[in-house]
């Protein structure tokens, strides 16, 4: 009986680490985005969500953006069905800007974002990536 308990316990135990192999795996995701992606990425699920109250503290102060900015840069977005990923890149992109490219599930888009000496938002905008 001894046999069947250690061969049983050396079988939870590799099904363990699996599991948890997997788990680190799979939240490993989001860890490939430097810092100024997942800055640009919570950015634009905030407008999607048409709330910038969760960025709101990563722009700087005395940056004004409407409300009415805001619902139509979401209807945009939202147009353009699920993020799919977005990846910094430097191709066309001035200097002291970031610049990312956003892919939806219908359109690729360029964003853009500008930061001051403290890591604040001061410039954040976005446009459609002609097709080619």
């Amino acid at each position: 009986m001894a046999f069947f308990d250690s061969a049983a316990n050396k079988l939870r135990r590799r099904w363990l680490v699996l599991i948890a192999a997997a788990m680190a795996l799979s939240g490993a995701g989001c860890s490939f985005q430097n810092r100024n992606e997942r800055e640009a990425e919570k950015i634009t699920n905030a407008v999607i969500a048409n709330d910038l109250r969760p960025v709101q503290n990563d722009i700087a102060k005395g940056i004004d953006i409407t409300r009415v900015q805001v619902a139509e840069w979401s209807d945009e977005l939202n147009a353009q069905g699920k993020l799919l990923s977005l990846k910094e890149t430097t191709e066309n992109c001035a200097p002291g800007w970031h610049c990312f490219v956003a892919k939806f599930q219908k359109h690729t888009y360029v964003e853009r974002m500008r930061l001051d000496e403290n890591g604040k938002v001061v410039n954040w905008n976005f446009h459609l990536l002609p097709q080619s």
